[in-house]
């Protein structure tokens, strides 16, 4: 016996929507609207070929997929309603489903939020060594709350480093921050640290729930001397909506010998 249900607005079961950004227009009407196509639909893994009339598509953050091919892909059945205006789509066992599927894009202040709360933290794991208070419980803060280790490997490259210059393991980078696991690491968040400014310098790149940034960080100590170091960073937006930092890769600027 099936069962009936409506869906008016939005529609995904088992589907992993992949946004890709390929094609950005502005439609003027009273108000410009951003409609991006570009998205690709898989099921199971398997990429949904979808009509040309039918390409699912963003506008405004909002993601607007076919019903009717995935319906079909799915193998459900469909039957539209012009009276009333509905989709209905039947299925063999009882199935609940989310009214609206959205996908948030990243957007350019949270990124400032979470380089400025990373400059934060890294002072204050500076000030709680300082003051001989729980330095390494901060720094495990740090890491537990704005980088990605939570949901895999992170990319981190620290600025100082050379006997093991890339960190996969959250347990690497604290060594790095705090000292510890490996040999070279004398805890560079220790260093008398008392400021931390994003430069202006830089340029961000966003994908969707990803995004991307390269610039200049100026580290300020406690005698007032600023050290410039080069950045890049890549985020993503986690199961919660919180956005987490899965790349940090970090250098001192080329100095030529002559």
């Amino acid at each position: 016996m099936k069962t009936k249900f409506k869906v008016f607005k939005g529609f995904v079961m088992g589907v992993l929507v992949t946004v890709l950004l390929t094609s950005t227009f502005a439609l003027a009407n009273p108000v410009t609207r951003e409609l991006i196509f570009g998205v690709n639909v898989t099921i199971n893994g398997a990429t949904l070929e979808l009509a040309e009339d039918s390409r699912a598509f963003t506008m405004d953050g909002r993601t607007f997929l076919p019903l009717r091919a995935l319906s079909e892909a799915l193998d459900l059945e469909i039957n539209w309603d012009p009276a009333t205006r509905t989709a209905n789509v039947a299925t063999a066992q009882p199935v609940t489903l989310p009214a609206q599927i959205e996908i948030v894009p990243i957007t350019w202040a949270e990124i400032q939020a979470i380089q400025v709360a990373w400059g934060e933290g890294l002072v204050a794991i500076s000030t709680a060594y300082a003051d001989g208070e729980d330095y390494a419980a901060i720094a495990q803060g740090v890491l537990d709350t704005l980088y990605g280790y939570v949901d895999g490997p992170v990319l981190f490259k620290p600025t100082v480093a050379s006997e093991v210059p890339f960190r996969f393991t959250e347990a690497a980078a604290a060594s790095y921050f705090i000292g510890g696991s490996i040999s070279e690491d004398t805890g560079f968040a220790l260093l008398p640290w008392t400021a931390v400014r994003f430069g202006t310098d830089g340029q961000h790149i966003i994908n969707g729930e990803t995004a991307l940034w390269m610039g200049s960080v100026y580290l300020t100590n406690g005698d007032g001397e600023v050290t410039r170091v080069e950045k890049s960073m890549g985020f993503y937006r986690d199961s919660e909506g919180d956005l987490r930092i899965q790349l940090h890769h970090s250098s001192v600027p080329f100095e030529s010998e002559d």
